[in-house]
C-alpha cells in the first residue's frame, strides 16, 4: 500500500488540538515532522547560508539534549533503578548478545554524535566487530559532525553516510560492506532513538523500519512513555481491540517537564524563526505554556507563545494514545489575531502499547526492554522477522 494513502500524521494530532482547544483548525500550521529538519522542508525568505545555519542549530539541540542526559548519572533513576545512560548500555549489553559472534553493521536513522559514540564504544568493548556505521539524515548538516564524533572510534573506512529520506530509502540502498566483509557474515543493528518512535503514525513506522532491514537484523528504538490506565469503553472501536489499555493523560509531569527543556524551547524557537525573523522565546518573553485558555487570537500579552498540550488520538490496533504537542503563535499582520505553528507531536504510549505498535505494524517480534528507574524511557528490543 503507497504510503499516500494513509493520513498524515500531524493533520490528525492538528485536529485533536483543536477539538480539545479553542484554536481553531485553520489557525494551525501543519508541519510533517521532516520539514524541519531538510533544507526545502518550509519555503522561507531565509538566505542559504540563514538556512544552513538554522538546520545545524536544529541538529545542534537535539546533539544538546542527549549530552546532558547522558552525563547525568541520576537522570530518570527513580528509587534506585536505572539511570537512562545505564538503562542505554544494558540495552547495549543485549544487542551484543543477540549479535551471537557476528560482524555488526550499524545503521543510525536521525544520527546523533553523543548517543551513537556511547553505543559503539560500549559494542566494541564488548567484542563486537564493526564492519560499517550508516548514518541516515534528511538534514545534510549533520554528517561533518557525525564524522567528527566517530571516525576517530571506527575508522574514515567504515564510516558511510546516505543524506536521504527514511521513507524513500530501503535497505538495497546501504553502502557496500568495506573491504572482504560479507553480507551473509554480517548482521544488521539499526537504532530509532530519541523518541522517534512517536514522530508518524505506527501504520507508517513499521513498513519504513521493514523495508531498511532485512531477516534477523535487531531495532533498536527509545521511547518516552507513560504509565497504563485501565482499559476504556472507547478505547477501541472494535471487538478484537478490546484489551488495548488506554494512556493515562493526567499522569503526564514528566513529559510536559521535557517539553519545557530549554533545549526543547530553542527548537520551537528556531522553527518559529522560519516563519517570523524576530521570534523569541527567551525567558524575557515569558512563554506561555498553559494552553486551557487560548484561543483564536489569545489573551496573552506576549507577541509570541509556546504551548504544550497532552492530546488524544486513536490509533489503530494500538488503542488510545496520547500525543504531546508544542504550538508557537505567530501575530497575524494587522493585528487579526494569531496562527499557531505545530512544532513538536511525539505520541506517548503506554509500554504495552509500544510493544502493539511494534508487533502488529511491520515485520518485527520483540525480543526485550530495558526500562529506567522511573519508568519515563523505555529501550526497546526488536528483531526482523521473515
Amino acid at each position: 500500500m503507497a504510503a499516500t494513502t494513509l493520513p498524515a500524521f500531524n493533520t490528525l494530532v492538528a485536529e485533536s488540538i483543536s477539538q480539545h482547544s479553542q484554536i481553531p483548525p485553520e489557525q494551525i500550521i501543519v508541519l510533517d515532522n521532516s520539514d524541519k529538519y531538510c533544507p526545502d522542508g518550509i519555503k522561507t525568505d531565509q538566505s542559504q547560508d540563514e538556512e544552513g545555519e538554522s538546520l545545524a542549530a536544529i541538529f545542534g539541540t537535539m546533539a544538546s539534549l542527549n549530552k546532558g542526559a547522558l552525563l547525568d548519572k541520576n537522570l530518570c533513576t527513580g528509587n534506585g533503578g536505572h539511570s537512562f545512560r545505564s538503562a542505554l548500555l544494558s540495552a547495549t549489553d543485549e544487542l551484543a548478545n543477540l549479535a551471537q559472534g557476528r560482524k555488526v553493521r550499524y545503521v543510525e536513522l536521525g544520527p546523533e554524535p553523543f548517543k551513537s559514540s556511547v553505543i559503539i564504544t560500549h559494542l566494541i568493548s564488548s567484542g563486537v566487530q564493526l564492519s560499517q556505521y550508516v548514518g541516515i539524515d534528511i538534514n545534510p548538516e549533520s554528517e561533518l559532525t557525525m564524522r567528527a564524533a566517530l571516525e576517530p572510534i571506527i575508522g574514515p573506512d567504515r564510516f558511510a553516510y546516505l543524506v536521504a529520506d527514511f521513507y524513500k530509502t530501503s535497505a538495497d540502498d546501504l553502502p557496500p560492506l568495506p573491504g572482504s566483509d560479507k553480507e551473509g557474515e554480517t548482521i544488521t543493528v539499526m537504532t530509532n532513538l530519541g523518541f522517534q518512535e512517536g514522530n508518524d503514525l505506527p501504520s507508517r513506522l513499521g513498513p519504513m523500519l521493514s523495508r531498511l532491514t532485512r531477516p534477523g537484523d535487531l531495532l533498536l528504538s527509545e521511547m518516552q512513555v507513560l504509565p497504563s490506565s485501565a482499559p476504556s469503553s472507547d478505547a477501541s472501536d472494535s471487538e478484537s481491540d478490546s484489551d488495548v489499555s488506554t494512556t493515562s493523560i493526567t499522569d503526564s509531569k514528566l513529559v510536559e517537564e521535557f517539553y519545557h527543556h530549554p533545549e526543547m524551547l530553542k527548537f520551537s524557537s528556531l522553527v518559529g524563526k522560519k516563519f517570523d525573523r524576530n521570534f523569541d522565546l527567551s525567558p524575557q518573553s515569558s512563554p506561555n505554556s498553559s494552553s486551557e485558555d487560548v484561543g483564536g487570537g489569545g489573551a496573552s500579552s506576549n507577541d509570541y507563545e509556546y504551548i504544550f498540550r497532552l492530546v488524544p488520538l486513536q490509533l489503530s490496533n494500538v488503542g488510545e494514545v496520547a500525543v504531546a504537542t508544542t504550538l508557537v503563535s505567530l501575530p497575524i499582520p494587522g493585528g487579526k489575531g494569531k496562527n499557531y505553528v505545530l512544532t513538536n507531536s511525539c505520541i506517548k504510549y503506554t509500554r504495552e502499547q509500544f510493544a502493539r505498535a511494534r508487533e502488529t505494524q511491520g515485520k518485527f517480534g520483540v525480543k526485550g526492554w530495558r526500562e529506567t528507574g522511573d519508568g519515563s524511557v523505555v529501550f526497546q528490543i526488536a528483531e526482523r522477522r521473515h
